[in-house]
């Protein structure tokens, strides 16, 4: 997002994003509307964001450490 020189619009944009944010308990679809629709008030005219949008959910805690120590345990196939 192109940064903008007024603080205001800075944080009614920052507020609006974190309310739909997905890992903050929004809806993904709702914050990608949000999303395209806040890049195209930005700018009219250029490239599309991706459509291909993937929200992944990682990890906490203690289950960060056994996520991280399965995956290393994987042999790696060479294909």
């Amino acid at each position: 997002m192109p940064e903008t020189t007024d603080p205001e619009e800075r944080r009614r944009r920052r507020a609006l994003l974190r309310a739909h944010h997905p890992d903050l308990g929004g809806d993904p679809s709702e914050f990608l509307r949000v999303m395209a629709e806040l890049e195209g008030r930005a700018r009219r005219a250029g490239p599309r964001p991706a459509d291909d949008v993937r929200f992944v959910r990682r990890p906490r805690g203690l289950a960060r450490i056994a996520a991280w120590y399965h995956r290393r345990r994987r042999p790696r196939r060479v294909v």
